[in-house]
């Protein structure tokens, strides 16, 4: 019995890789502005989904301030682009609340953010 391949193809991006390849490359985005521009971009070439990390501008080193998250998902939905935005929250628990917490926001689902 042999697989029935699907034609049905969702591409993902990882627009800022993972681990320190800021370090690795100058083509890999740091700002909240490279960041919103290369999900804008690989939207735009035929990706549904961006996974995204944020960096910390100054050093391009991974960064865990929300702030960065709500600038990328701002620019990103004032750009108008139809894309599933996944924001990576790797070992920090209240933010993958907050991000957890947003998604349900957009939904019309979410009560008031708990902020302890």
């Amino acid at each position: 019995m042999g697989l029935n391949p699907s034609r049905d193809v969702f591409i993902t991006c990882a627009v800022t890789g993972a681990g320190d390849t800021a370090g690795k490359s100058v083509n890999v985005p740091v700002t909240p502005r490279q960041i919103a521009d290369a999900s804008i971009e690989a939207a735009n070439a035929g990706a549904a989904i961006v996974h995204i990390h944020v960096r910390n501008p100054e050093t391009g080193k991974a960064a865990r301030d929300l702030h960065l998250y709500e600038e990328v998902l701002n620019l990103i939905k004032r750009s108008g682009v139809d894309v599933v935005i996944n924001f990576t929250a790797t070992g920090h628990l209240e933010l993958a609340k907050w991000l957890h917490w947003q998604g349900l926001r957009r939904l019309g689902l979410a009560r008031p953010f708990p902020s302890a």
